[in-house]
């Protein structure tokens, strides 16, 4: 996944392939249209007060609403802000293009009720505190159904990013933001992934969203402490990947039909606990890569279950350095149930069964925490290079 946000065709847009968006925008702004009191809007209009959308604003050809005040409501009463789907053009160095609704520096706003589509990015939170995004729906987007950037204490809650198309459509971006609640929302058929975290975003907390057939289901990126939890992914390119990131949670959230469970590729402090992930195609849940040879340290990986992965239920690289799987359940892999390859990894109390190959196959020297349990098992050993029962 690209690493540095990318200017597309919309210089301060932040256009992307799932990227950062950081400090990307410098100096004054300016921003185009009309400043709007009442409820009728037009494309680009500025509005400084509470505004009820009266009707649909259709076909925008660059901005569709901006933000030009602190704690005021924007209510779309139900209506559709869309795009032309045409690239705009020209845009300068200094300015934001082809945004459904930009809100730039503007705190306590709300949003709510009501769709955006085919902009560029949906809907645009920059440098802002105290927003909330309420059952909005940002569909068709070029790049973004929605992006929070150098934001805190905001919340998105019972809205969707979906349908957000190849090649770079992604559902929600938060980048370099804070205490940002995700909640309760839908993220579907999106191209890239359905959230991508990055760009030292911290502390934030993803809750209770279903998030399907993307690619993957959450990206964490260089991002620390955030809470992944109660959560359902069906069918993605991969549940959650950590590349890198630290001391972020992953708990409680249920899998099914994805590509790989969870990945922690790269971090320290990485919590993995309480997850059940049924029929990944590949791993339920890997620590490390090969190829590259990376790895994670200190990762915990605690009562999870694997029910039916097409290979490993749990896998660890040779990179990965001292990580503790402790009372998971590996069922039905297509072939070990835990595949351990890091000699410093510990093993305790997990159970494999009716794998296809060995219940637990060890690298030589790996730390036997005790109470492992392993049976019916394709490979009559059961477990090598460590103790189980």
């Amino acid at each position: 996944m690209p690493a540095s946000l990318l200017h597309r065709a919309i210089p301060v847009a932040f256009v992307l392939m799932a990227a950062i968006v950081a400090s990307a925008v410098a100096g004054a702004v300016s921003l185009g249209g009309g400043r709007a009191l009442a409820s009728h809007v037009s494309c680009g209009d500025t509005i400084t007060t509470d505004t009820t959308l009266d009707a649909d604003l259709l076909d925008c050809p660059n901005n569709g609403i901006v933000i030009g005040a602190d704690n005021i409501t924007l209510d779309l009463s139900g209506h559709t802000v869309s795009g032309d789907g045409e690239k705009f053009k020209p845009c300068r160095e200094d300015e934001f293009c082809d945004v459904g609704l930009l809100n730039d520096g503007h705190d306590g706003v709300t949003v709510r009720d009501g769709s955006v589509s085919r902009f560029a990015i949906g809907a645009f939170l920059r440098k802002a505190r105290d927003n909330r995004v309420l059952d909005v729906s940002s569909s068709r987007n070029a790049f973004f159904g929605f992006v929070v950037a150098e934001s805190a204490k905001s919340v998105i809650r019972d809205s969707s990013g979906s349908n957000n198309p190849a090649p770079d459509g992604d559902g929600l971006g938060l980048f370099g933001s804070h205490e940002i609640r995700v909640v309760d929302n839908e993220f579907r058929h999106n191209h890239q992934p359905g959230i991508h975290v990055a760009d030292g975003s911290t502390d934030n907390l993803i809750e209770g969203n279903l998030i399907t057939h993307s690619g993957p289901g959450i990206s964490i990126e260089k991002a620390d402490r955030n809470r992944v939890r109660h959560n359902r992914f069906l069918g993605n390119i991969a549940g959650v990947i950590v590349a890198p990131g630290s001391k972020n949670v992953i708990a409680r959230n249920h899998f099914s039909g994805d590509g790989d469970g969870i990945a922690i590729e790269k971090g320290r402090g990485n919590l993995v606990k309480r997850n059940v992930i049924v029929d990944p195609r590949n791993n339920g849940i890997y620590l490390g890569l090969d190829n590259p040879p990376i790895g994670g340290v200190d990762t915990v990986v605690r009562r999870n279950v694997v029910t039916g992965s097409g290979d490993d239920g749990f896998a660890v690289r040779k990179k990965e350095n001292h990580s503790l799987l402790k009372r998971n359940v590996a069922r039905r892999s297509g072939d070990d149930g835990f595949d351990v390859e890091s000699g410093s990894t510990k093993l305790t109390r997990n159970r494999a069964t009716r794998n296809a190959d060995l219940g637990i196959e060890a690298v030589r020297g790996m730390i036997d925490g005790g109470g492992n349990i392993a049976g019916d098992n394709g490979d009559p050993r059961q477990c090598v290079n460590v103790g189980c029962r």
